[in-house]
């Protein structure tokens, strides 16, 4: 089990540099003034764990004024983790947190720290005041069911796409399905249409007259609709007038049948209504006499009832007075039932005391068994673990030694590439050398042929320009001219064209000479570009060949390197590497032999089997202890119960009587009462049957007053009926005569035009289908275009087959969505089924920390509503449940959340880690109700081997904590936080200035 040794705070919020608190395996109180930092504790623990403090977007806002980092260490027993954030909001982890948080992915860690860790101030977080989607969240971040749950969330998108497709698809479906129903409805009407137009028709005008004539002669011509049979007549004006004038003629009918039978009847209803008229003469007489009997019986009622309410009055008195005899004896028999129960309530708590103790000692007897079978394992894990880390050093060591094989081959390597790379070098030199040489030769050659060059050239350039000036002097010469036009010496021409002559001879010799120097410098320059080129030939071939062993012996240089700072080698040298290997290989023989003794003196390993079994047995003892605490807690409360019952029964006004005194008298009152229930009781009766006699003699009253109610309805009905044969007066047999022979006249003379009627019909029919037949054509031929009425039938046919066998494929495959999206809703039930389990183990702990019983039955309601875990805490309020935040105090809450984590954490134990970071949860209590909150976390430091750290403002409460852990033997420390000018810092035990604060917080 892992445990925090320390913690060490730099520039966190208001600390200062390298504040170290070193933190109890037991509990740690850290008491400061509320803004002092105990909740920056909290927070560094959190940030040195996750990298993140969850209440904050920046996480830079942490860092001291005026200070470049903050950083936290937290300082386990076997590994430590550090975290540091820089002003630009930079984090940096140090620490691997794999064996502190086993298979947890990183971004569950903070919500995983809040359900079974950690209580901070941030409320509205809280499973018993989140929103339920929050609260559900983060249940769902348990390790239970996780996948799950994220698979399911991903199938509404799917269910939906599948959902959209098949209802596309049902959309085809039944477009195709329409358009064949209305291609068979308009061929059927057709069909019907071309049957029904057969036989020769009269013009519609001449039909048109005949239904005029029939209407005139039976007076039915205003209420045909007007126009209907004017010129030119349609289709649909004639056979509205022939339907209306049928619909007349046929009323008129039924009307005069009805008139006729009626008739038949009506000798009945001049027999009924004198009958009627008589029997009402009669019942108006016995009306008045049941009216006056009525009237004489009622007084005589009154008397008697007159006389039952004195007596009524009479036995109210006596009973008021029966009741304060009661109400004494009832306080006398209370008190000594009070004293019973009092009683019966200290020998159950006497019982219930002896029964805690008896399950703590066998509870402690399991406790040191189980830890004792959990230290074997861990001894023999340990010693396990260190025989592989051995073989696999000695693995690490062997493969060390094939390294050194190939450094030593490396070495070889370099070495003769240095060799190779000094010859090369040399050789290089002597290029150079020899390229310094023939580039200075070529100089010299190109010097030369230069001057060469230009001695030919202005050697050319005058012999040039002599010939061109004597050319020019002869071609402009007078031929009697005789001195030379430069000297002006008399030569004449003659001897000026030798002199000429002369002088080109001269240059000519001097000219071939200079043409062969030239020449034989350009030959020598060509022969120095050659060597030169040869002698750069080498020096490149030099450098390349040097460039390509460079590189060799970088990359073998890299490889001697690396071997250097290999960590299996670490040595400067192969001897050296050697040396270090031989003697690693050594020391693991003689560490493997040692571990092997170690291990062989170790007690027997525990088998899965017995260590389970002990397990089991230690967890159904840990239940057990927690349920005899609460029965010893339910036995406190109601041995208080009692005792304040029987208090409250004693006090007041002693009873003067005795219970004998008391009975006695009570017996003669009810004696007096007896008594006077048999008066009222005859006189009771006697009312009961006078009640009986005027109900008879009332009903007697209505029931004539009905009958002659009925009598009058039945004349007015008789006279309606008289009316409604269009008779008028009283029914007489001498009007009923005269009128049945009219109404037989008319009825004959309607049914022979209505006959005429009906064979015009027939005309006006065919007429119709004619007309239907056409446009049933018009609308086959447009909806089938090219094809024939075969075809077009097939293709709607063939279209409905391939969409149905599309949405049956769709059908299916949705549902095998909704079959996954079940089984993974009952596998996720069931999950939060489990998660639930833990009601009962928080119902029992509210039972010792909340003093309002509504609370004991506080439930956890986890579900899922639309794909989304949603979580609720719900209290019983009114018959009724409500949410907890609408019926719990501050307090109340807090007690609520913090039973709640200890809950989870004994349920869920998702780190090795266990322990209980509360921010001041007993900020809103007194000293009493928080006792009973420090009574239960010295519960789980002793029982369950929890590290509580624990902050609050109040220095009695924390000294009362302080004191209680001391007594039981369980190591724990204070650490006050004390504000300076270099900012927080920590200091164990109670500072004098933490003890200033505390006295100046006192009330006077």
């Amino acid at each position: 089990m892992s445990q925090l040794n320390s913690i060490t705070l730099s520039n966190l919020r208001k600390f200062g540099r390298d504040v170290t608190i070193e933190l109890s395996p037991g509990a740690t109180i850290l008491l400061a003034p509320n803004g002092t930092g105990k909740t920056t504790v909290f927070e560094a623990i959190e940030f040195g764990l996750t990298g993140k403090i969850a209440r904050l977007q920046d996480i830079e806002h942490v860092i001291r004024d005026e200070e470049a980092f903050a950083q936290v260490s937290l300082n386990f027993a076997d590994l430590t983790a550090t975290a540091k954030v820089t002003p630009d909001g930079a984090v940096v982890q140090d620490g691997n947190l794999t064996a502190l948080f086993p298979g947890v992915p990183e971004g569950d860690v903070p919500f995983l720290l809040r359900l079974t860790h950690l209580l901070d101030q941030r409320e509205s977080d809280w499973i018993v005041q989140a929103a339920d989607t929050q609260a559900g969240s983060q249940l769902a971040k348990l390790p239970l069911g996780r996948d799950g749950s994220r698979a399911r969330a991903a199938l509404p998108s799917v269910r939906r796409a599948l959902k959209d497709s098949k209802s596309r698809q049902e959309e085809v479906l039944r477009d195709f399905e329409r358009e064949l129903n209305d291609w068979n409805r308009l061929i059927q009407e057709r069909d019907v249409a071309s049957a029904g137009a057969v036989g020769a028709l009269r013009p519609r005008d001449h039909l048109a007259a005949a239904i005029a004539n029939a209407a005139t002669r039976t007076q039915s011509l205003e209420q045909i609709p007007p126009g209907l049979l004017a010129e030119p007549v349609n289709q649909d004006s004639l056979a509205l007038a022939h339907s209306a004038l049928l619909d007349i003629l046929l009323d008129k009918v039924e009307r005069t049948q009805t008139l006729i039978v009626g008739l038949a009847e009506a000798d009945g209803l001049v027999a009924s209504f004198e009958a009627v008229r008589s029997r009402l003469d009669t019942l108006s007489t016995q009306l008045v006499a049941a009216f006056e009997q009525l009237n004489n019986h009622a007084a005589l009622r009154s008397s008697n009832l007159a006389l039952l309410q004195d007596h009524q009055k009479h036995i109210e008195l006596a009973q008021q007075e029966l009741l304060g005899v009661a109400k004494d004896l009832e306080r006398l028999v209370n008190q000594n039932g009070a004293r019973k129960h009092l009683d019966q309530r200290n020998q159950a708590l006497t019982e219930a005391a002896t029964l805690v103790s008896d399950i703590e000692r066998r509870f402690v007897m399991l406790r040191e068994k189980h830890e004792r079978n959990l230290q074997v394992r861990n001894q023999h894990a340990q010693l396990d673990a260190q025989l592989q880390s051995l073989n696999n050093t000695e693995k690490r060591l062997q493969h060390g030694e094939r390294l050194v094989v190939e450094w030593e081959a490396v070495e070889r390597q370099l070495q003769e590439s240095r060799d190779q790379a000094a010859v090369i070098e040399d050789a290089l030199a002597r290029a150079g050398e020899v390229l310094t040489v023939k580039r200075a030769k070529q100089e010299s050659c190109k010097s030369a042929e230069a001057a060469a060059r230009a001695h030919f050239q202005a050697l050319s350039a005058s012999a040039d320009a002599i010939r061109q000036a004597v050319a020019a002097i002869v071609e402009h010469l007078p031929s009697d001219q005789d001195n030379c036009p430069l000297c002006l010496y008399p030569h004449g021409a003659a001897e000026l064209e030798i002199r000429v002559a002369q002088a080109l001879q001269a240059i000519n010799p001097s000219l071939t000479l200079a043409e062969q120097q030239l020449r034989g410098a350009a030959e020598a320059l060509a022969v120095s570009d050659a060597e030169l080129a040869s002698a750069l030939a080498g020096v490149r071939d030099c450098q390349s060949r040097l460039t390509d062993l460079d590189n060799v012996l970088e990359a073998l240089e890299r490889q001697n390197a690396q071997f250097r700072i290999d960590p299996i080698l670490a040595s400067d040298s192969v001897p050296l590497a050697k040396e270090t290997l031989r003697v690693q290989l050594d020391g693991i023989a003689a560490s493997r032999k040692s571990v092997t003794e170690r291990r062989s003196g170790l007690e027997p390993f525990v088998v899965r089997e017995v260590f389970e079994h002990v397990q089991h047995t230690y967890e159904v003892a840990v239940v057990e202890l927690d349920r005899a605490r609460v029965q010893h807690t339910e036995a406190v409360s109601r041995r208080d119960h009692a005792l304040a019952t029987l208090s409250s029964l004693v006090s007041g006004s002693a009873v003067t009587r005795t219970l004998e005194e008391l009975t006695a008298q009570k017996h003669q009152i009810d004696a007096r009462i007896s008594e006077l229930n048999g008066r009222v009781g005859a006189l009771q009766a006697t009312l009961a049957a006078q009640d009986d006699h005027h109900a008879a003699l009332f009903s007697d009253c209505r029931s004539v007053e009905e009958a002659i109610s009925h009598g009058q309805s039945q004349l007015a009905s008789l006279r309606a009926d008289w009316q409604r044969l269009g008779l008028a007066g009283d029914p007489l047999t001498e009007a009923i005569q005269a009128r049945a022979s009219t109404l037989k006249s008319t009825l004959a003379d309607v049914e022979s035009n209505r006959a005429t009627m009906l064979n015009l019909g027939v005309e006006i029919s065919a007429w119709a289908k004619l007309a239907e037949s056409q446009l049933a054509q018009r609308l086959i031929d447009a909806q089938r275009l090219g094809r024939t009425e075969e075809e077009f039938a097939t293709y709607l046919n063939n279209a409905i087959t391939m969409a149905q066998s599309s949405l049956s494929q769709l059908s299916q495959l949705s549902d095998a969505m909704g079959t996954l999206e079940d089984s993974l809703k009952t596998e996720i039930d069931n999950v939060q089924k489990h998660v639930s389990k833990v009601v009962p183990r928080w119902q029992s702990l509210l039972k010792r920390v909340v003093r309002e019983s509504r609370f004991h039955e506080a439930s956890l309601n986890f579900f899922t509503y639309y794909n989304k875990e949603r979580a609720e805490v719900l209290v019983p309020l009114g018959g009724k449940s409500a949410p907890v935040p609408d019926v719990a105090s501050e307090a109340q809450l807090t007690d609520l959340q913090l039973t709640f984590l200890l809950s989870m954490a004994m349920s869920h134990q998702w780190s090795p880690w266990k322990a209980l970071l509360l921010d001041d949860p007993t900020q809103h209590h007194d000293l009493v109700h928080a006792s009973a909150v420090f009574d239960l976390l010295r519960d789980y430091i002793v029982d369950h081997r929890f590290q509580v750290v624990i902050a609050t403002h109040d220095a009695l409460q924390a000294r009362y904590f302080l004191r209680k852990l001391q007594n039981d033997g369980i190591e724990a420390k204070i650490w006050t936080l004390v504000p300076t000018d270099d900012g927080v810092t920590a200091e164990e035990g109670q500072s004098r200035h933490r003890k200033r604060i505390a006295s100046s917080s006192q009330p006077e």
